[in-house]
């Protein structure tokens, strides 16, 4: 249990559905491929997990008290051999996929260790890059699949936006920890207020992407993501308003629910084409 608290389990899961739904709903079929797709995806999660706990320890004190390292569950050696041994493994599945699917691994693995270790007290660019990691399975199983997809790169643009959003209302919620920690975050620098209203805004800009993925997949015959990509874009919405009223915890627990209802469509989207 406490390794699986390290590795965020659920997250890997989550990102290994929409990596290997992609790659259906784009045209892949070959079933060795879908299932190096996930378990790269997931390897890669848990590495990047395990590492953020590795070289935020100090923050995590404040922030996260009850996390494994904090609290002695899991210790540092086997933290690092769940870090790095797991990025490792997802890099050997992943080229077993190809050139272009290991190049996307190997920049999304390469992007969240230097986010964990740097990039994470720059202020947006470091927001950018967690949204952009959180997105990119959407293209790693397209590359998979071996071609392109409208559909798919509107879903990984409306997904970018909206997570960069939901990140700068984050860490206005991280505020108090993150001062006290000294990591300089977009809150910390201009107020945890005008931090959750730009993420406000960027929210209610992402509707636009996720508007034409709305059209594109029902212009393709692709009903069930299309009617998740509208459920999706009307909720974020409402959530836009909810977080300029403060209720930043109702919000981001709200975007979390709104992105589950496109993975659903999309995974049962993926499902249908099967048969």
């Amino acid at each position: 249990m406490s390794l699986w608290r390290l590795i965020r389990g659920e997250h890997g899961i989550l990102a290994a559905l929409a990596s290997t739904a992609s790659y259906l709903v784009a045209g892949g079929r070959d079933p060795l491929a879908s299932m190096l797709l996930a378990v790269s995806t997931f390897l890669a999660e848990a590495g990047l997990f395990a590492h953020n706990d590795l070289v935020n320890l100090e923050e995590d004190k404040i922030n996260r008290p009850d996390a494994p390292l904090v609290t002695g569950a899991v210790d540092i050696n086997t933290a690092r051999v769940v870090a790095y041994g797991s990025l490792a493994s997802g890099a050997a599945a992943a080229v077993l996929l190809g050139p272009a699917p290991l190049a996307i691994y190997a920049l999304a693995a390469a992007l969240g260790v230097w986010y964990n270790a740097k990039l994470k007290r720059v202020p947006v660019v470091g927001n950018f890059v967690v949204a952009f990691l959180t997105s990119m399975t959407y293209i790693y199983g397209m590359a998979a699949a071996g071609g392109a997809s409208v559909v798919l790169t509107l879903l990984f643009l409306s997904s970018l936006v909206a997570n960069l959003g939901r990140e700068f209302v984050k860490v206005a919620m991280d505020y108090e920890g993150d001062m006290r920690a000294g990591v300089r975050t977009l809150a910390v620098v201009v107020g945890p207020q005008k931090a959750a209203a730009l993420g406000a805004a960027v929210t209610l800009a992402s509707v636009v992407f996720g508007l034409a993925l709305t059209y594109a997949a029902f212009s393709q015959g692709l009903l069930f993501l299309a009617l998740g990509a509208a459920a999706t874009s009307l909720s974020l919405i409402y959530l836009s308003l909810i977080a300029l009223r403060g209720q930043w915890k109702k919000y981001r627990g709200g975007t979390l629910a709104a992105f589950g209802v496109t993975l659903l469509a999309l995974i049962t989207e993926a499902v249908w084409r099967l048969f």
